[in-house]
C-alpha cells in the first residue's frame, strides 16, 4: 500500500505543468511513503487506518493545487495516519521492540521529514534516520519491563518533543536512562555479571565523551534512576559546578526549571519512593545549558516522567498533554512549516508566551483534572477502570481545545487572493487598493524578496502605508533580514553567504532546495479608521530586486 501510493503521487507529479509542482509532488510521495511504511508494520491487522491514510494523502496531491496547503494537508493525514495506528495498537499489546521501533521510525520521519530531501545518501542520514530510533526504541522498551507502559512512554515523548525527534542528545538521554535502570535493577537482585554492569556504567557516562557539559547531567540522570539518593546529592553537586562554569542568570534559571511544571506537570505529584529523582531534575533542568538546544532537558525532563504516580488520576492527563504536544510539534516541525523551534510555537499557541506564566497555568489545570479524578473514585480497575479513564481523557483534551481556541489569533481579512502574489518590481514599484473604514489593530504582510540576498540586514525594501478618512498618514517600513527575506535563503549558494533571514513562515520546494516566505505584522492602538492602503518599494533600492506580496490582512 504504501508503495502503491508512491507510485500513485510520482506518477501525478511527473505530469504536472508547474515545475515547482513536479518537485514538490516528489518530495510529497516519498515523505508519505515513508511515514506510511512503519504504519505497515504497526497497525493491527488489517490495518484499515494503512489503507485509509494512503488513499487521502494520494486523493490530497491529485486534487490540491501545489504549494503550502496540500503540502500542509499531507502532513495532516500522516500524522493522524500514525497517531490511529500507535493507539490502536498500543491499546493491545504491551511496548515492545516490535511496536515500538516501526512507531519510532514513523515519528522520527514526521519530526524530521526535511532530511528526506538530501541530494545524497549518506552514512550521517542513514544514522538519524533508522540507527538513532531504533537506538532510541530499545532503550524505551528496556524502561517498559521496569516501570510499565505508560511511563517510558510519557518519558519518550517529552523528549521527542524538546529535540524534535532523535537526535543524538535525546537518543542518549534515552539510552543512559535505559542503561542507570538496568544498573538499579541489578542492585534489586537482578541477575548479571560483571561485564554486563560495566557496559550499563560505560552507556551511563558516555555521553559526558560526547559533550561534558550536558553529558554529565545525563549520567547524573542515570545514576539517579538507579540509585535516587546518591543521583540527588550527585544532582547538586553538579548544579552548583554547571552554574560556576556558566553563570546563567536567575531569570535564565527560572525559565528553565518552568519546563519541568510545563511539560511533566504530573511531576508535581510525583511517586513518594522517587521523590529525589524529581529533586535531581529540576535541579539540572534549571541549570544544564541549553547548546545546541532544548534537547538538553531531555534526561532530566525523561528522568522526571518516570517518576510519576502510576494512578490513572495523574496519568491520563499527562499522557493527553504530552500527545497533544508531540502532535502539534510533528505538524510545525515537517513540511511545509518546517520550524527551527517547533515546540516554543506549538506551547504559543495556548495564548501565552513559552516561561512561567504558562507553566503556572498548566500545573494548575492539571491539578484540577488530577484532583478530578481521584474524586471519581479509587476504583480504577475492573470494568469502570477503562470508562473513567476515557472520559477524563476526553475532558482533558476537550480544555486543551478550549484553550487553543481562546489563544489561537483570529482571522483577518485579507486582501489578496490566496496563492497569486502581487510582485512589486522597477516596472510596478506600488500596489494599493481602498479599504473600508474600520478600525485597524494590526497589519500581517507575507512577503518574500528577489535578488535580495546581499542586502545587509534592516535596509528598509518597501513602505506600507495607511491613510485615515481625515488623511492622516501611518508608514511602516519594510525591512531586509527583519521584516521580510529572500525566497532562495536556504538555497545552498545563498546560505554559504551567511546572510541572516528572519524565521520562516511558511516553505515550498523549489527544485532541489526549500524556499521560503516570511510574515510580520504592523501593530496598532485599533482606533483610527483607514480608507487607504498603498505598499510600494522604498526609493533607492537595486532595479533588480522584487519583492513578492503573498498575503495582506487587516486585523480589527
Amino acid at each position: 500500500m504504501p508503495l502503491g501510493a508512491l507510485a500513485a503521487m510520482a506518477s501525478f507529479a511527473g505530469r504536472d505543468t508547474v515545475p515547482a509542482g513536479t518537485a514538490e509532488g516528489l518530495y510529497l510521495a516519498v515523505l508519505a511513503a515513508a511515514s506510511l511504511l512503519p504504519v505497515g508494520g504497526l497497525a493491527p491487522a488489517p490495518a484499515v487506518e494503512l489503507g485509509l491514510g494512503a488513499v487521502l494523502a494520494t486523493a490530497a496531491v491529485w486534487a490540491l493545487p501545489p504549494g503550502p496547503g496540500r503540502g500542509a494537508a499531507v502532513v495532516l493525514v500522516l500524522v493522524a495516519t500514525l497517531a490511529v495506528a500507535a493507539a490502536r495498537r498500543l491499546g493491545t499489546v504491551p511496548p515492545s521492540p516490535g511496536v515500538l521501533i516501526p512507531l519510532a521510525l514513523g515519528v522520527q520521519v514526521l519530526l524530521r521529514g526535511e532530511l528526506l530531501f538530501a541530494p545524497v545518501l549518506t552514512v550521517r542520514l542513514l544514522v538519524a534516520l533508522l540507527v538513532l530510533p531504533v537506538a532510541g526504541a530499545l532503550a524505551v522498551a528496556m524502561l517498559a519491563r521496569r516501570h510499565g507502559s505508560v511511563l517510558p512512554l510519557v518519558a519518550a515523548g517529552v523528549a521527542l518533543t524538546l529535540a524534535p525527534g532523535f537526535n543524538v542528545a535525546s537518543t542518549l538521554a534515552l539510552l543512559a536512562l535505559a542503561a542507570g535502570d538496568a544498573l538499579g535493577r541489578a542492585d534489586a537482585g537482578w541477575q548479571t555479571g560483571r561485564p554486563a554492569r560495566a557496559v550499563a556504567l560505560a552507556v551511563v557516562l558516555a555521553p559526558i565523551a560526547w559533550q561534558p557539559g550536558y553529558g554529565v547531567a545525563v549520567a547524573v540522570c542515570g545514576l539517579a534512576l538507579a540509585w535516587p539518593r546518591v543521583g540527588a546529592g550527585l544532582a547538586v553537586a553538579v548544579a552548583i559546578g554547571l552554574g560556576i562554569v556558566f553563570q546563567p542568570s536567575w531569570s535564565g534559571m527560572v525559565l528553565h526549571f518552568s519546563a519541568l511544571p510545563l511539560l511533566v506537570p504530573a511531576a508535581l505529584l510525583p511517586e513518594r519512593k522517587r521523590i529525589w529523582n524529581v529533586l535531581a531534575a529540576a535541579l539540572l533542568a534549571a541549570t544544564v545549558p541549553l547548546v545546541p538546544d532544548l534537547s538538553t532537558l531531555a534526561a532530566p525532563l525523561a528522568l522526571a516522567a518516570l517518576s510519576l504516580r502510576r494512578s490513572a488520576a495523574f496519568t491520563v492527563p499527562q499522557r493527553v498533554w504530552t500527545g497533544s504536544l508531540l502532535g502539534g510539534t510533528a505538524l510545525l516541525a515537517s513540511y511545509p512549516w518546517l520550524r527551527r523551534g517547533p515546540l516554543p510555537q506549538a506551547l504559543a499557541l495556548l495564548g501565552l508566551p513559552p516561561g512561567p506564566e504558562l507553566a503556572v497555568w498548566t500545573a494548575t489545570l492539571f491539578l484540577a483534572l488530577a484532583g478530578l479524578g481521584v474524586w471519581m473514585g479509587r476504583g480504577w480497575g475492573g470494568w469502570s477502570g477503562p470508562l473513567r479513564s476515557t472520559r477524563l481523557a476526553g475532558l482533558s483534551a476537550a480544555c486543551l481545545i478550549l484553550a487553543l481556541l481562546q489563544g489561537l489569533p483570529r482571522a483577518g481579512t485579507p486582501l489578496l487572493p490566496p496563492q497569486v502574489p502581487v510582485v512589486l518590481d522597477a516596472g510596478h514599484p506600488a500596489w494599493e487598493t481602498d479599504l473600508p473604514p474600520q478600525p485597524v489593530k494590526s497589519v500581517v504582510v507575507e512577503s518574500t524578496l528577489g535578488s535580495g540576498a546581499d542586502l545587509p540586514t534592516g535596509t528598509p525594501v518597501a513602505v506600507l502605508r495607511l491613510v485615515s478618512p481625515a488623511g492622516r498618514s501611518v508608514e511602516w517600513p519594510l525591512r531586509a533580514g527583519q521584516d521580510t527575506g529572500d525566497w532562495a535563503a536556504r538555497r545552498p549558494d545563498v546560505a554559504r553567504e551567511g546572510r541572516p533571514a528572519p524565521a520562516a513562515w511558511v516553505s515550498w520546494v523549489a527544485g532541489d532546495f526549500f524556499a521560503q516566505r516570511y510574515r510580520s505584522r504592523l501593530q496598532l492602538d485599533g482606533r483610527d479608521r483607514f480608507v487607504h492602503l498603498r505598499i510600494e518599494r522604498a526609493p533607492g533600492v537595486s532595479p533588480d530586486l522584487t519583492v513578492a506580496l503573498y498575503q495582506l490582512e487587516l486585523r480589527k
